[in-house]
């Protein structure tokens, strides 16, 4: 195996690295909206930190090693329009993701408090369709990025 099917194959992973802490993260999203207790809150909270090293270490190595290969590549340059395209996905990609987090975190805050109330505020931000909105937008973006690394328009 050459190095181009290296970082080729290296890419991909990271690319499921990825899409495995999106899965992780909408049953999350999807079991939070449910939640009735602080107590099972907590406990949905507790599974969140497997996702963080996925798709913060996806993320970068997709995007340093899909640089790499279209340097590497002698079929693709960095300034192909596909590869722009996928450059600014990329970063709305982690910019919603970081708002996304930023979200959730601020709610787990709230239930590890464990003020007077916290309940109802926590229960409420879980039902509430920001969080949800925020993570349909993020799997969206990378729904985008696939088809784009699989078709290449304009390649």
């Amino acid at each position: 195996m050459d190095l181009y099917s290296w970082l080729l194959a290296l890419h991909l992973l990271a690319a499921f690295a990825i899409a495995a802490a999106l899965v992780l993260y909408s049953a999350l999203v999807y079991t939070g909206r449910r939640m009735r207790t602080l107590d099972e809150t907590r406990n949905l909270f507790r599974l969140a930190p497997v996702g963080a090293p996925l798709i913060g270490g996806g993320s970068v190595l997709a995007l340093l090693l899909g640089i790499w290969l279209a340097i590497k590549s002698p079929d693709y340059q960095v300034w192909d329009g596909w590869v722009i395209a996928a450059l600014v996905l990329w970063a709305l990609f982690g910019a919603i993701g970081g708002r996304t987090g930023a979200y959730y975190t601020g709610v787990q805050k709230i239930a590890d408090a464990n003020e007077p109330g916290a309940e109802a505020e926590v229960i409420s931000r879980l039902q509430a369709r920001t969080g949800m909105v925020l993570h349909l937008a993020n799997l969206g973006i990378f729904v985008l990025i696939l088809l784009d690394m699989l078709f290449k328009p304009g390649a």
